[in-house]
This record gives structure tokens, C-alpha cells and sequence, in this order.
């Protein structure tokens, strides 16, 4: 055995068990429960927009995480990694999630849509009103073929069918190198990681225009989803540290997934942290320069809206500058905060809280409604008065927030069967044995 490879520990335990079942068992009827409490017990003044949109930002906040978890398998393989393949299956796992998040999200978000409630998207309540109206509003008028809720149904459930085939490939085929140990498996995912990625990253794309951007449909940016990509590798390296380290306190691949590997997962949340910096500042940046009234709506709102305190958006935006990105950028310059494992568990649990908050500053100014004084017309999200939008009943969306991690915890639960480790992989070897210099 040389020193650039290793063999599983005699004594590693790399099969789930009852690990899984367990962890469903727990998480989801509490996830529910949550979900359900903020149902009932919501602001019925506000109507249903506010659940629905605490339930939009809940559900990004956990596709995010499985969407980059897709993306990290795709990568590994594309990439010939040898240093991720210990944690592969991991991500493998919480990648196959996807149906069940997609039936989630479908029963949530676009049920009601096409059972007539016209609350959540604006484009969809342009549909109920007239047709001279529809030409009016110019800025809309043009997209209402393309923001229509059959339409839309049908592109959530595509989306949600690419991402569960990719996922199921990839690991159906890494699972079935587990009883063949044929090489010629990596080969054959290296290749088909290629095309896939392209294919996820269109489908990525237009899940960000589609569920998030499309909240303001009179509001355009070009690079909205590659930040919305970046927030997800955040949210991805931080989970899948956690979730590692929690598998790890069961006794289970506690040989096998060492701090060399945790190390490099802190690289990759710093790099991606700097990476989502730079994509909201390019946004800002181009916006604020061209000063375009259509464009600085977005940041109007978000920067002198509302009141003071956590009445009022602008701070909640200088928050997220500090919390999402200086603080933890700063503390993960270090090599050592990366490589003390309680230190970097809790920057990884900061960069998750920061996450959803950067979602919900993301989705939630768009609640406010603004109303034409002489026609009585709704007029959309970012169009009423500045002081109007302000950060309402945080601890409603927290609620369905929590329910949501603890239904996406129950629904990985579901999926961790056999094997933790690609314990056939020709690449096991070299990653049980990596190290940083």
C-alpha cells in the first residue's frame, strides 16, 4: 500500500442500516407539523400570499441544496476528482430527492395556481383581468404566452423530471459499480457528465427566471440565476458538511471522511461565497450604473423600504452584505477555522441561516402589492409605496422554513440505503488517502 492509496479500515462501518429509516421517521412528521401550524396559525389578514411565498422561499432553500448536490456528483465525475469520491454517495443520496421534492413543490406551489388562486404570481393574476388591460400594461403584456399557469406547470414538472433523471443515472449507475467494480462505470459517468451539466445548467437557469425572477415580471436581470447558483453551492457545502459530520456521529465512514476532506469542503464554501459576492455585486453594479427605472426597482425597495429596525429592507440588505459574505469570506481565510471541525460546522450552520435569509430577501418584498388610485387595479409587486414594503411576520416564515428542513431531512432519510462509500470505485483509494499540503 503506498502512500497515495489507502483501503477501507477493517473496522469502518459503510452501510446506512436503520440510519436512514430513523432519521424519516423523526424529521418528517415534525417537518409537517411545522408546515402545517404555519398554515393554520398565519396572518388570515394578509390572505394566502404570505404562506405562499414563506413556502416558495422554504422549498428554493431546500432545491438549492439538492440542485448543488446534483451539480458536485456531475462535477466529480466530469472533473476525474479523487479527493470527493469519499463523499460522493452522500451528495448522490441527497440529490435523489428530487421527486419527492418536486411533488413538494408541485402540491405547494403550483397546485394552487391552477386550482385558481391568483395570490402568489402577479402574471397570473394579469390573466384574470381583461384583455385590453393586458395591452396597457406593456411592460407585461409581452410575457404573459410564456407566464401562463399551464405553461408553467409544465415546465416545473419538466425541470423537476431532468433533475430526477440526472440524479437517478448518476447514482444508479455508481451504485451498480458497487456489485460489478467494473472501471469502465467512471469512464462511462465521466462522459455523461458533460452533456449533463449543460443540460442542468439551462434547466437551473429557468428554475431561478421562472419561480423567483418571475415574481416581479416587470423586472428582468440577465444574471439572476448564476447568483441563485451561487447561493445553492453556499448551501451545498454547508449542508453537506453537516450532514457528513452528523452521519459520522452515528459511527458510521468515520474512518473514511477525514479533516482532509472537510478542509477542502471549506475551500469550496469559501470560494463559492466570493463567488456569490461578485455575481450580486456585477448585478448591482450594471443596475445602479445604467439607472434604468424598470431595473432599480429591485433594489429600490430593498434598500429604502420600509421603516427602521427590522421594519425596513435596507437593513436587512446590509445585513446580508456583512452575514453572507464578509463575515464568513473573513473567518474562512484561515486555513485552521477550515480544518477545527466545530469551527467550521458552525461557519457552515451561519452560512445555511444566511442562505434562507438571502432567499427571503430575494422573494419576499414582492408580497406588497401596489393599487391604481384611479382605476382601483392591482399593479404588482414593487410598485406601491416605498414605506409600505417592509419585512411582515418573520417568525411565520421561519416556521414553514423549519418544516421544510425537516421534511427535505426526512425525505434524504428515505433515500440512504446500502452502501455510504463507492466502495468499488477505482478512485476510493487515492480519496481515503488524500491529504492537503
Amino acid at each position: 500500500m503506498s502512500a497515495g492509496h489507502k483501503t477501507i479500515h477493517p473496522d469502518e462501518k459503510v452501510k446506512a442500516g436503520n440510519f436512514g429509516s430513523q432519521l424519516a421517521k423523526i424529521a418528517l412528521p415534525l417537518g409537517l407539523a411545522a408546515i402545517a401550524a404555519a398554515f393554520l396559525l398565519g396572518p388570515s389578514h394578509t390572505g394566502y400570499r404570505h404562506f405562499q411565498l414563506g413556502y416558495l422561499t422554504a422549498w428554493m432553500f431546500v432545491w438549492s441544496i439538492a440542485c448543488g448536490s446534483l451539480f458536485f456528483v456531475m462535477i466529480h465525475h466530469l472533473a476525474r476528482a479523487r479527493w470527493s469520491t469519499v463523499l460522493r454517495r452522500v451528495a448522490e443520496n441527497i440529490a435523489l430527492t428530487f421527486p419527492l421534492l418536486g411533488v413538494v413543490g408541485f402540491l405547494g406551489i403550483v397546485l394552487p395556481m391552477l386550482a385558481g388562486n391568483h395570490d402568489l404570481y402577479y402574471w397570473d393574476y394579469a390573466h384574470t383581468q381583461s384583455h385590453e388591460w393586458q395591452h396597457v400594461d406593456h411592460h407585461l403584456a409581452g410575457k404573459l404566452g410564456w407566464l401562463s399557469s399551464g405553461f408553467f406547470a409544465g415546465r416545473f414538472v419538466l425541470y423537476m423530471a431532468i433533475y430526477s433523471f440526472l440524479a437517478y443515472w448518476f447514482a444508479k449507475t455508481s451504485k451498480a459499480q458497487d456489485e460489478s467494480g467494473d472501471p469502465k462505470l467512471s469512464e462511462k459517468m465521466r462522459i455523461a457528465a458533460g452533456p449533463g451539466i449543460l443540460v442542468f445548467a439551462l434547466t437551473t437557469v429557468f428554475v431561478g427566471f421562472d419561480l423567483m425572477m418571475s415574481l416581479a415580471p416587470k423586472w428582468y436581470s440577465t444574471i439572476y440565476s448564476v447568483n441563485l447558483f451561487g447561493g445553492a453551492m453556499i448551501a451545498t457545502y454547508a449542508f453537506l458538511a453537516i450532514f457528513t459530520r452528523a452521519v459520522q456521529r452515528t459511527g458510521r465512514i468515520v474512518h473514511s471522511v477525514t479533516v482532509e476532506h472537510y478542509h477542502d469542503l471549506g475551500k469550496l464554501l469559501f470560494g463559492f461565497i466570493f463567488f456569490w459576492a461578485y455575481t450580486a455585486f456585477s448585478q448591482f453594479m450594471l443596475i445602479w450604473y445604467a439607472d434604468i427605472p424598470e431595473e432599480v426597482v429591485f433594489y429600490n425597495y430593498r434598500m429604502f423600504g420600509g421603516g427602521d429596525g427590522l421594519s425596513g429592507w435596507a437593513n436587512w440588505s446590509i445585513a446580508l452584505l456583512l452575514c453572507q459574505w464578509a463575515i464568513p469570506y473573513v473567518l474562512l481565510l484561515s486555513r485552521w477555522t477550515k480544518r477545527i471541525l466545530p469551527i467550521l460546522m458552525a461557519i457552515s450552520v451561519w452560512a445555511l441561516v444566511w442562505h434562507w435569509v438571502d432567499l427571503y430577501w430575494n422573494i419576499m418584498p414582492n408580497a406588497a402589492w401596489g393599487v391604481d388610485l384611479e382605476t382601483g387595479r392591482n399593479t404588482g409587486p414593487l410598485t406601491g409605496l416605498l414605506e409600505a414594503n417592509q419585512p411582515q411576520y418573520v417568525w411565520h416564515s421561519v416556521l414553514i422554513w423549519l418544516g421544510m428542513v425537516g421534511v427535505f431531512l426526512g425525505f434524504v432519510g428515505t433515500r440512504m440505503k446500502g452502501n455510504l462509500l463507492p466502495v468499488k470505485d477505482p478512485m476510493l483509494g487515492p480519496s481515503l488517502a488524500f491529504e492537503n499540503y
